[in-house]
């Protein structure tokens, strides 16, 4: 009775090593991977640019060698992955899976670089690039302050050259007049019946005749005085005190910062050159 019930136990003991053997014979019988007819269909593909299938190629290797390593294939998809099919976290895959195969093959410093690429590409992609070059950003960082400064000093420029020049509204056009001897004047109309009595006392009906015609007589004319040219400002200067800047002078005498560097060239050659307490600048 005993042997009997132990005899299900045997048979699937043995069945379950049979089918192991098949396993193991199966994986066996794998031929080499750069062999295999996925493999070779794949290179092909690419090499006719059917990139898209030739990448369904290589992971039917992939899937079909299992456990059994199969880096050529893995370095395929991730190339296809980072270039092609734009999938940078499995081209990343992809790519490690090759270099724990072969980590010191001469083609490594190469992978490593696609991987670097592949995270940067996936790095890009998201929000805040946090990946940038910290170097790059602060450079970009300064050049933005030294607009940003440049751009308020041009405005104080702009807003003291307005205080002092007085830029004028645009005005109405000008109607030009007639003096009032030339001025177009309503004709005079003689009455339409005048009564005028004769040497008997009988009325004599007078018709009108038309009214004379005054021409106007012409006026002289007289040529507009030429603008008077307005006189120099006599000439002035300033000394420098502490805490002077060209900026600060020329808000004090409206002047532009340009027109205080021209008129002093000798001294200052350029609106970056510092001042020096006592020195004697001349104001335009």
């Amino acid at each position: 009775m005993r042997k009997l019930r132990r005899l299900p136990v045997l048979l699937a003991a043995l069945l379950g090593l049979a089918l192991a053997g098949c396993g193991d014979r199966d994986r066996a019988q794998l031929p080499a991977e750069t062999d295999d007819p996925f493999y070779v269909q794949g290179k092909q593909l690419q090499k006719q640019s059917r990139h898209t299938e030739a990448l369904n190629a290589f992971l039917k290797v992939i899937d079909r060698r299992g456990e059994n390593p199969s880096p050529e294939s893995h370095l395929e998809v991730g190339l296809i992955s980072l270039h092609h099919t734009k999938d940078p976290l499995a081209a990343v895959y992809h790519l490690r899976r090759y270099l724990k195969v072969h980590p010191n093959t001469k083609q490594a410093p190469y992978v490593l670089g696609q991987i670097e690429a592949a995270r940067r590409e996936f790095a890009a992609s998201l929000p805040g690039r946090p990946l940038d070059d910290q170097s790059v950003r602060l450079g970009h960082d300064e050049d933005l302050r030294r607009l940003r400064r440049e751009n308020e000093e041009l405005r104080a420029e702009v807003a003291v050259f307005r205080g002092s020049a007085g830029v004028p509204a645009p005005r109405a056009p000008r109607m030009i007049s007639l003096p009032v001897e030339m001025q177009p004047r309503a004709a005079t109309v003689a009455p339409p019946v005048a009564s005028v009595v004769d040497a008997s006392g009988a009325p004599v009906v007078v018709e009108p005749g038309p009214a004379p015609v005054i021409e106007p007589a012409p006026s002289p004319i007289r040529p507009s005085p030429s603008p008077a040219a307005p006189k120099a400002a006599p000439g002035r200067t300033h000394t420098v005190a502490a805490k002077d800047t060209l900026f600060s002078i020329s808000r004090r005498y409206n002047v532009s910062v340009a027109d205080l560097v021209a008129a002093n060239r000798a001294q200052v050659p350029s609106a970056s050159t510092p001042l020096r307490i006592g020195m004697v600048l001349r104001i335009p």
